[in-house]
């Protein structure tokens, strides 16, 4: 009888619920009517009959199980209470499960059951989840895994880290979402729980789903689809089938699609799970929309919006469709309202998020609804509103962290931001962009005109600037090669406004999208027949938005004293690390420009981490970084400074991202003389996350960062120029452009952009 309970157990984990209750109830073994035994008996039974939609006998089995654990105080108490609160969950009763959870996990922890209280501690993580509770679910599920750990309890583990994933999927971090389900779904092959597997691959699906590759997301789909029919899991198939019918949707397979919906529901209904058929109703609903004679589509929508009140990840999807529905009506009126429903059920979710790192991925959730209502008030004849609104969800997280965002960014605002205005108070040209599927837009914003320009689909533009980026690392030489991808973003990017650009101006770009890692003074201009680059023209600088500009205040920076905070040319701390050969001469040069008793300098093994703060950096109106730096593109925040390990602690010689926000900042400029300083991940609404951004959020009023691995000799000359141009008086974009323009006129090889184009000016407010 043990070794049955046990192989039903793995049955159980393996998502086999028919098998478990053959097993249990096979006629040749006869079960104890009380004890330990008999109780595990009840638990699996009751687990499995649940899941297999057999509510009333899983109930009795269950209220056995209880009275025969009261009657005897047994050991199994706490995994009475675990399977009661895993059947609320199942029923979607969240905050009852919650209590049976905390009283099983509060049972564990007085009679010392490890795995238990893991277990527990997981699965109230996955009970926020299902709330969209995130910041609560992450601290759950990774203390369910610290506790998982020791005990070397890999189920736990597997399901903590494909649910981690889950969380950063809604959140919308899908590229760390990936590699969570990536890591979850191989665990749990090679520990055999196959249900966990098939959700894992599912959701590995999603995830490309999300990242544009549908063909990996359908094979994704139907692996994990196949794999749930064959261990008959109904939860599974409805949710599988649902997401596949929504890509094929997306596809134009609209019958293909109703299959799949029709299957979802049949499934959904049949396993007694309203909550579930809530998604696939929705496609049903999308797909009538496609139908001239169809069901009523504008109905089916309200039902399901009215259904779906509890999940406000769905809501705002349908919210956002009943627009699209009544915007392809030309019912102006109703769409307008529907889509501000939308966006308000958007922003609710996303303030009740606290964690800042969690919020910087969130408005990928969103971006599809502001692009969606700007489409609305452009059609209306409202374009300024239309850019307006846009920009009020650009550097969201930057703003709110720098203390500038006071209302939310869907309430109506009557004083709001005049982007004429802040272009006349910079006296420059602004361009903001905003690229989509089915096309982008371009504004042009100078003192004392606004203009609209439509522009071609992202994938287009994205093709173009990532073909460009790949000449530009192989430096080539786009003027003397005549770069059509280089001529080809020029003509579509800047041309259209190029009336509106005088000669020798200064140009602020907002970009979206691929154009963060695109530097426009690389742009091939036209000058008659000849090609040059587009900075020989104009001055660039980088923002945000145009509300953290419209926060400049020019003045500010130009009464302070001047005085310099370097670091550089550290001790190598690892191999992969090797010493910077010009980094001395770099360092001597900067410093020249400075009085000594107005520059603090830490190199070699002054050079570590926490002399940073030590300095109080807050004081300086510069800052420099010489070394070496470092990029991550799942976790933005963990990029870093590459600094020197102080005494007794070789692993702590990074100075991180997330470490830099916390320390305020008044630099009129920061310059990270190091690769990859403005970061690999661009956040939609948020731009590109990494050590500038991290300076900017600290308050610094400039950064100078780099889009890519950059050469230490040129930069060397480019950083001496730089502040030769500075000790003039000239602003900071004013100074980079004439140090770069120093090389490019040059002879030798640092006249490639591979050797200029990496670093860019970013404004701060």
């Amino acid at each position: 009888m043990k070794f049955r309970l046990l192989e039903a157990e793995i049955l159980t984990y393996q998502g086999r619920r028919p098998d478990v209750i053959a097993m249990l109830n096979s006629p040749d073994v006869s079960y104890p009517t009380a004890g330990d035994l008999a109780i595990k008996r009840d638990l699996l039974c009751g687990l499995a009959n649940a899941r297999l939609g057999q509510g009333e006998l899983s109930d009795r089995e269950l209220q056995e199980a209880r009275r025969l654990s009261d009657s005897s105080n047994s050991q199994l108490t706490g995994e009475v209470l675990r399977t009661e609160a895993q059947i609320q969950v199942y029923r979607n009763q969240l905050p009852e499960s919650v209590n049976l959870f905390r009283k099983s996990a509060d049972f564990a922890r007085a009679h010392g059951d490890a795995f238990l209280e893991a277990s527990d501690l997981l699965n109230l993580g996955l009970v926020a989840l299902d709330m969209e509770h995130y910041d609560e679910s992450l601290a759950l599920l990774n203390r369910a895994a610290d506790f998982a750990r020791p005990i070397q309890a890999r189920p736990v583990i597997e399901a903590a880290l494909g649910n981690v994933g889950l969380a950063y999927f809604y959140l919308g971090d899908f590229e760390k979402a990936l590699s969570n389900f990536q890591q979850a779904e191989h665990e749990a092959k090679e520990i055999g729980t196959t249900s966990a597997q098939v959700d894992w691959l599912w959701d590995a699906g999603r995830s490309y789903y999300k990242l544009g590759d549908l063909d990996q997301a359908k094979r994704c789909y139907e692996q994990s689809l196949k794999a749930a029919e064959a261990i008959g899991e109904p939860e599974e198939i409805v949710g599988i089938n649902t997401v596949l019918g929504f890509l094929l949707y997306q596809q134009g397979q609209y019958d293909s699609a109703k299959e799949h919906s029709d299957e979802a529901i049949r499934t959904a209904r049949m396993s007694g799970d309203k909550v579930a058929a809530n998604y696939p109703l929705f496609l049903q609903a999308l797909l009538a929309t496609r139908q001239e004679n169809g069901p009523n589509a504008e109905r089916m929508l309200m039902q399901v919006d009215q259904d779906s009140a509890d999940t406000p990840s769905l809501q705002w999807e349908i919210e956002n469709a009943i627009g699209n529905f009544y915007m392809a009506k030309h019912q102006l009126e109703a769409a307008d309202l529907w889509y501000r429903k939308a966006i308000d059920t958007f922003e609710t979710q996303r303030d009740a998020l606290k964690d800042e790192e969690l919020k910087l991925p969130f408005f990928a959730n969103g971006d599809a609804l502001y692009r969606d209502y700007a489409d609305l008030l452009i059609q209306s004849q409202r374009q300024d509103e239309a850019l307006q609104f846009l920009d009020l969800g650009r550097a969201r997280t930057l703003a709110e962290g720098l203390g500038q965002a006071k209302q939310k960014s869907h309430s109506p605002q009557k004083e709001a931001m005049n982007a004429q205005s802040v272009a006349r108070k910079l006296d420059a040209t602004i361009l903001f962009y905003s690229l989509g599927p089915d096309k982008s837009w371009l504004w042009a914003v100078t003192a004392n005109r606004t203009r609209l320009f439509v522009l071609p689909k992202q994938p287009e533009i994205d093709a173009h600037v990532q073909a460009y980026q790949r000449a530009i690392l192989r430096s080539s030489d786009p003027v003397r090669d005549i770069n059509e991808d280089a001529r080809s973003l020029y003509e579509t990017l800047v041309a259209p406004a190029a009336s509106m650009i005088p000669q020798g101006s200064r140009v602020i770009i907002i970009p979206d999208g691929s154009l963060n890692g695109l530097n426009f003074e690389t742009l091939l201009a036209p000058v008659g027949e000849r090609l040059h680059y587009w900075i020989e023209d104009v001055t660039v600088t980088s923002a945000n938005s145009i509300r953290l500009l419209s926060r400049i205040d020019g003045r500010s920076s130009e009464t302070e004293k001047e005085n310099l905070l370097l670091f550089g040319d550290p001790v190598s701390p690892a191999a992969e690390y090797e010493n910077l050969p010009n980094a001395p001469a770099e360092i001597d040069s900067i410093q020249r420009h400075f009085a000594p008793d107005r520059r603090t300098v830490e190199t070699r093994a002054a050079a570590v981490p926490a002399a940073y703060s030590a300095n109080r950096p807050d004081r300086f109106s510069y800052i420099h970084f010489v070394a070496h730096g470092t990029a991550s593109r799942l976790s933005p925040l963990d990029s870093a400074v590459v600094l020197s390990a102080p005494p007794g602690h070789s692993d702590s010689f990074k100075l991180y991202a997330r470490d830099i926000v916390h320390q305020p900042l008044h630099a009129r400029l920061v310059t990270i003389s190091a690769c990859y300083g403005s970061g690999l991940r661009a956040y939609a609404g948020e731009g590109l996350v990494g050590l500038s951004w991290a300076f900017l959020r600290a308050g610094a009023h400039n950064v100078i960062g780099a889009l890519w691995e950059v050469n230490d000799a040129s930069t060397s000359l480019l950083m001496d120029r730089l502040y030769t141009e500075l000790n003039a008086g000239n602003r900071p974009d004013a100074a980079l452009r004439t140090a770069k323009l120093s090389l490019i006129h040059s002879q030798g090889i640092y006249r490639k952009p591979l050797y200029w184009g990496a670093f860019q000016l970013y404004a701060g407010s």
